[in-house]
């Protein structure tokens, strides 16, 4: 007998497409999700959709919160210019689930949803595969409806769902058709946005502390999603898939208010219900970075007029006082470091006025002062190489002033600064 042979009467398989589908022990996907079988000239796979008036809340938020938004917006938050000419009726929400979070060639995508916006509505495409043996026809229903797509919108997208699609894609011998397209990828904003004020930028905390959403008990966490997924390749049991599908169509409804709100706020923080003062700050180190200075400053001076927590108020002034610097505007600078002097909790605005009175304002005692009075906060500083180093520069400095002072015969007395007292 030929070892061929030999392997096949052993259970050897040649491919996927060989192995028999699971003796179903309960319903399968086409009882328990509305939808259809997609007939391909490489087999079958199973294909759902769903639609949603422009008006519905998804948490506080309506679908519509987005088609209306600027593409300056979202190409600031993305840093991708080329989203400015975006239209967001021609961008695709993707969102997958997969059998494990390993972005190798042993991962498959067995889920894929695909947001998309008409005239009158949002609607979510969700296509599956019933076996491994239906992953190229999957495929190929998912390359045709993607083709006419100009954009894409993801969540952690760019990192983790395009990769492993396109893995999937190039194992299948096919393109696929999202590859060098403008991606806004919400995570590195939503990043950038809260994480001043949120332990977690995951979508689930986004969802609770952002959009207001609370899902039902028709979800399931994503953690258990690989799980159920291989119960049901093993049974056929199709009965808590509809739980996996709900929650693929949940995250993509999550794309479109998260993308509205934050293109909102990226716009015209000040328009609605006031922003708290971490977004505020968040805010402004995202204009800053753009070069967006007025913008900046507007958000920097709105987190010190208002309530603020105390690290937040510190690095809102700091961050503002170096603007000012920058633009030559240095008087409304330094005003801000008396301020920061007054606080006692930092050693910059010492340094910042030692220099202002020295090289600007041409003030070597006033300069000379300062810094002691920067040395003399050093020797509560916890130590080590920071406080050594810090030290040596302020010595230095406090040489070179008094140096100066003798060369013009300005005696050095060591007083209370007249800016100590500025009323904070």
């Amino acid at each position: 007998m030929e070892l061929s042979e030999r392997l096949v009467r052993l259970g050897l398989r040649r491919s996927a497409a060989s192995i028999p589908p699971p003796r179903r022990r309960g319903p399968s996907i086409e009882q328990v999700v509305v939808g259809e079988v997609a007939q391909t000239e490489s087999g079958e796979c199973f294909r759902a959709e769903k639609s949603f008036p422009l008006e519905y809340l998804h948490g506080s938020l309506s679908l519509a919160s987005l088609p209306g938004q600027s593409p300056w917006a979202a190409a600031g938050l993305a840093r991708d210019q080329r989203l400015r000419d975006l239209d967001f009726r021609q961008a695709a929400f993707l969102d997958t689930e997969t059998t494990g979070l390993a972005r190798g060639t042993g991962t498959y995508v067995f889920l894929v949803g695909v947001g998309y916006f008409t005239d009158a509505a949002f609607h979510v495409a969700q296509f599956f595969m019933r076996g491994l043996e239906e992953e190229r026809a999957m495929l190929q229903v998912l390359a045709d409806f993607l083709d006419p797509f100009r954009a894409v919108v993801s969540f952690n997208g760019r990192a983790f769902d395009l990769p492993l699609l396109r893995t999937r894609f190039t194992l299948a011998r096919m393109s696929l058709p999202l590859t060098d397209l403008p991606h806004l990828d919400l995570l590195f904003p939503a990043r950038r946005l809260w994480r001043a004020r949120l332990d977690s930028c995951a979508l689930s905390s986004l969802e609770a502390q952002i959009l207001g959403l609370r899902r039902d008990n028709s979800d399931v966490p994503s953690w258990q999603i690989p799980t159920l997924y291989a119960n049901y390749l093993r049974t056929g049991d199709a009965q808590e898939m509809a739980s996996v599908f709900y929650h693929n169509q949940q995250d993509v409804l999550s794309l479109v208010v998260l993308a509205g709100h934050m293109c909102q706020l990226f716009t015209d923080p000040w328009a609605d219900s006031p922003v708290c003062a971490a977004d505020l700050y968040s805010l402004g180190r995202i204009y800053e970075s753009l070069a967006l200075l007025d913008r900046a400053e507007q958000a920097y001076r709105a987190v010190l007029k208002g309530s603020f927590p105390q690290d937040i108020g510190d690095q809102a002034l700091r961050h503002l006082s170096f603007l000012l610097k920058r633009q030559e505007r240095r008087e409304e600078a330094a005003e801000l470091w008396w301020r920061a002097v007054a606080s006692g909790r930092h050693l910059y605005p010492y340094v910042e006025l030692a220099k202002h009175y020295e090289w600007r304002v041409k003030d070597c005692a006033q300069a000379a002062e300062i810094t002691r009075q920067a040395l003399n906060r050093l020797e509560i500083a916890p130590p080590g190489p920071r406080r050594r180093r810090a030290q040596g520069d302020l010595h230095h400095r406090l040489a070179r002033l008094e140096r100066k002072m003798k060369r013009a015969g300005i005696a050095f007395t060591s007083s209370p600064c007249p800016q100590a007292d500025r009323d904070t």
